[in-house]
């Protein structure tokens, strides 16, 4: 296994606390939002239920950046911002103090975001500039 592979292994290890709580909370919380969810809806349960969706869809998101991270391969620019606003939406109000039971992941989540985005920079700037022309070749003379 290559070192990235043991990096990731053993952060997403330390991280499977927090996600067990974090995933059973959330579709608890979901669960009961849903249940309760009168019509029209307010803007508050609104918000709870969608900041609950994204922070649970975060993980996933998380997934896919650690695996082109091992494969090498970066992500467009748009996967690592969007899935940063779906796991911080859930932090905002008070949820950060749950970040702590996951601190492994975020900081190797916030890594990952910055080499995936230059990395994907780098890639555009590569595939940007022009190709090397041929030197002119002297015309035979006929």
């Amino acid at each position: 296994m290559s070192g990235r592979g043991v990096v990731s292994l053993l952060i997403w290890l330390s991280c499977v606390p927090g996600m067990f709580v974090h995933s059973t909370m959330g579709t608890t919380l979901f669960g009961m939002q849903l249940a309760e969810l009168a019509w029209p809806p307010s803007w508050q349960s609104l918000w709870l239920l969608c900041a609950v969706l994204a922070s649970l869809a975060a993980w996933p998101m998380l997934g896919v950046l650690t695996l082109r991270w091992l494969e090498n391969r970066p992500l467009h620019w748009r996967w690592p911002l969007v899935g940063t606003l779906m796991a911080t939406c859930w932090m905002l109000p008070r949820g950060w103090i749950f970040a702590l039971f996951v601190a492994p992941g975020v900081l190797f989540a916030a890594y990952l975001c910055a080499w995936h985005v230059l990395g994907w920079r780098r890639a555009e700037r590569s595939s940007a500039a022009p190709p090397r022309a041929e030197p002119e070749r002297p015309a035979d003379g006929l």
